[in-house]
């Protein structure tokens, strides 16, 4: 890998060895001395073109240059001498030749084009590269050339680790195709499915869902992939957990996510006397009404404030909502409360609610 600092820390060596100012070596160089000084500060390198002409500059090797002056085997200065001349055509015969190799390219490709970069992959033999290196050059590489490769390779092998990485630079039609090919050819992992769901179609994430294993499957990468599924393969998912209870605040995070049949099974599911007037208030707006009213009728007998009514009205039937009033304590209620409520209950709750409020002022 090649280490910036270190580079900055040689090129400032070799220009204070000839005695020059940033200024002068700049001049030399035909490039800006807040470039030399970002170079020596280790914040940037020179770009490819001008790595040669310091190399030449100094009459060291560029090898020796990326090296900083250490003796290591990484030998890529002949790729950088080419790419600089603009004969990526070379390069590939480098490699194809075994003078130079794919980890080599990939040591220097954030200093080349994409452009360029693509040419030299086209000149290649095919099958040249293997998924570890493409997820090497994968960001700097055009998602044309990306594409190209990824087929290659995934047509002899697969790995879900080295896809999970490469997935953000890949595009969906892409992505969709190495789901078809993974089908048949590799085993998912619930972990992987959590990091290639946001690059993925909703209907390719669907069917990785299908591959998942009973019993595979936690609560916390239900959470973490619940906002890219379908509601149907959120059911399907959700019937995977094994050995894991689902509490009432887990059941809380996934409640966008689910239609309301199977949030009320886990409703009606989850721990005895987990659910509470708060519990209900958060999770209100995404259970069907029937659901509702069957988990409103069950905490009855617990205390709740008139406010809470409020807060649950828009979802429940006027039933419901009469039947709440008449066990709640009719206290501190106040006119802007009577006229939110108000086209939610018949007229005759509202005429005694009214007469509560009149019984309260006085």
């Amino acid at each position: 890998m090649l280490e910036t600092r270190k580079i900055g820390a040689f090129i400032s060596k070799l220009r204070k060895d000839k005695d020059m100012t940033q200024m002068e070596l700049s001049e030399r160089l035909n490039v800006s001395h807040q470039a030399v000084s970002k170079w020596e500060r280790g914040e940037s390198l020179p770009d490819i073109t001008t790595l040669p002409a310091i190399a030449r500059f100094f009459t060291i090797s560029i090898d020796e240059l990326m090296n900083a002056g250490e003796n290591k085997k990484m030998n890529v200065g002949r790729i950088v001498e080419e790419i600089a001349m603009d004969r990526t055509d070379q390069v590939a015969v480098l490699i194809n030749e075994g003078d130079v190799n794919i980890d080599e390219l990939a040591e220097v490709a954030h200093l080349i084009k994409a452009s360029s970069l693509e040419k030299v992959s086209q000149n290649l033999k095919p099958n040249s590269f293997s998924l570890d290196q493409i997820r090497m050059l994968a960001p700097y590489l055009g998602s044309e050339a990306l594409a190209e490769l990824v087929n290659l390779a995934t047509n002899d092998s697969f790995n879900w680790d080295i896809i999970s990485d490469i997935a953000p630079f890949l595009t969906s039609d892409l992505l969709s195709e190495i789901i078809d090919k993974s089908i048949l050819n590799a085993s998912l992992e619930a972990e992987h499915l959590v990091r290639i769901a946001p690059f993925l179609t909703e209907e390719s994430l669907d069917k990785l869902v299908l591959q998942l294993k009973d019993g595979t499957v936690s609560l916390q990468i239900i959470r973490n992939i619940a906002p890219f599924l379908s509601k149907a393969s959120m059911n399907s998912i959700i019937d995977l957990i094994k050995d894991e209870k689902l509490d009432v605040e887990h059941i809380i995070s996934l409640a966008p996510f689910m239609d309301s049949d199977q949030l009320g099974k886990l409703v009606q599911n989850a721990e005895e006397g987990s659910l509470n007037w708060q519990v209900v208030d958060r999770i209100a707006p995404f259970l069907n009404e029937d659901i509702l009213s069957r988990i409103v009728n069950q905490l009855a007998s617990e205390p709740l404030d008139v406010k809470k009514v409020l807060a649950l009205a828009p979802f429940l039937s006027q039933n419901n909502i009469n039947s709440l009033l008449e066990s709640v304590e009719l206290v501190n209620l106040d006119p802007n409360f009577l006229s939110n409520l108000a086209p939610f209950v018949g007229k005759e709750t509202l005429r005694k609610l009214v007469t509560a409020l009149v019984n309260q002022v006085k």
